[in-house]
């Protein structure tokens, strides 16, 4: 998922679940937390890369639904409400585009930059390519039980 505008970008990849198959407690969400790798380019040139494990098997396919509704023209804007909240994406259409916010808290930074963020515009092609890209990643992370 790539998100950039002239001064920024973000570019986040679902690397893998938080845990193997037989980890994490059986009876809980364990299983299904996914590590997300981010890439963040500032305004300012720096390269600042981290991870986090803060997104669910079941938000990625809320996430990728809300956006299909969205790019169809069914709704005109959409707004993750993720369990953890280091991740936020939210879309709106305006006009023949969409409006595109996204943050990612850096856990692990040291330089006082915690929160990686960045405002973009996005085609309808754009949308359609990121939502294609959201759907092949539900089919490699599907829910384990």
């Amino acid at each position: 998922m790539l998100f950039k505008n002239e001064e920024s970008s973000l570019k986040l990849d679902i690397v893998n679940y938080e845990f193997p198959a037989d980890g994490g407690a059986p009876d809980s969400d364990d299983r299904n937390w996914l590590v997300l790798r981010a890439t963040w380019t500032t305004e300012g040139g720096d390269v600042v890369k981290d991870s986090n494990s803060c997104l669910l098997t079941y938000e990625l396919k809320e996430m990728t639904a809300g956006l299909k509704v969205l790019n169809a023209g069914i709704k005109t804007e959409y707004a993750s409400a993720f369990v953890e909240p280091y991740f936020e994406l939210a879309a709106q259409a305006v006009g023949d585009e969409f409006q595109v916010d996204v943050s990612f808290f850096l856990p692990n930074t040291m330089d006082g930059e915690d929160t990686a963020e960045v405002s973009c515009a996005m085609t309808k092609a754009e949308m359609t390519a990121l939502i294609d890209e959201l759907d092949k990643l539900c089919a490699k992370y599907p829910d384990r039980a």
